[in-house]
């Protein structure tokens, strides 16, 4: 009698046979593994092993001399680093291997500077509108990183810098001008706004601080601007911010290739992906 095949019996037969077909291939592999008859799925036995075939892991960290140390005490023949100048970032990649002989990529220790607290404030207030009581208490908080200048250039103290913001009033003149002609008509409206204090106003200021861990210090300069309204309108805006990115992007970049100058380390400007 001639017995129909289903097709649940067809699919267990094909199981069963790559099953067999991927035994074969994994007898050589140099972990463990075991073909799984659903699907033929692999499963790496590397777990139920008490160490591991091969060493792997990402290490994290915030400190330029923890990463560069750590890079140097376990880097190998063709270990490379990924230095992101931009992002303020690198990658060392300890197994990448070559290309006749390429490695896993999965072996690797990560660097992410992290923006101290005072330059985060500076960044945080840097083209924002403030009334005088918020930018006066952000000077008096911030104090031992801020000078001021008057518009002469003379030194102002923080705090007697915050004291004039405090103080600042606005004297308003208003006047109209009006032109009948035959056919036309013309008006201009003209309003002068001048802000006054009872004390020296600054102009500008100098913040300085260290903006990311294991960086030296910059001085970066601040300029104030005045909104005048009915009620003062004040923004701090640093003076060519994008140039003092560039240069602390180029101090982290040095740093890196000068402490990997005499180990096993390659150092490299760019990111990189596995």
């Amino acid at each position: 009698m001639t017995q129909q095949v289903d097709a649940s019996a067809i699919s267990q037969i094909r199981d069963m046979v790559f099953s067999q077909l991927v035994e074969e291939k994994l007898a050589g592999a140099d972990c463990p593994a075991v073909a799984l008859p659903n699907d033929v799925n692999v499963k790496n036995l590397e777990s139920l092993y008490s160490e591991r075939f091969r060493f792997r892991g990402k290490m994290e960290t915030q400190s330029i001399d923890d990463f560069a140390r750590y890079s140097t005490k376990f880097a190998a023949e063709g270990t490379r680093c990924f230095i992101n100048a931009d992002r303020m970032t690198a990658v060392s990649v300890f197994n990448l291997g070559t290309l006749d002989n390429p490695g896993h990529a999965d072996n690797v220790a990560v660097l992410a500077l992290k923006r101290t607290a005072p330059y985060s404030a500076l960044l945080n207030i840097n083209g924002d509108r403030n009334n005088q009581k918020a930018l006066a208490e952000w000077l008096e908080d911030w104090s031992d990183y801020v000078t001021g200048f008057d518009a002469d250039g003379q030194v102002i103290e923080a705090k007697r810098a915050a004291a004039a913001v405090r103080k600042i009033t606005i004297d308003s003149i208003r006047s109209a001008d009006y032109e009948d002609m035959d056919f036309s008509a013309k008006r201009s409206v003209m309003e002068s706004v001048e802000a006054k204090s009872k004390d020296i106003m600054p102009v500008a200021f100098e913040f300085k601080c260290i903006p990311f861990e294991g960086l030296g210090e910059y001085r970066i300069k601040v300029r104030m601007s005045i909104l005048a309204s009915e009620s003062p309108v004040l923004v701090l805006r640093i003076a060519q911010l994008e140039s003092y990115e560039e240069e602390m992007a180029a101090e982290f970049r040095d740093l890196l290739v000068e402490k990997f100058k005499d180990s096993q380390v390659e150092t490299f400007i760019g990111s990189f992906t596995a």
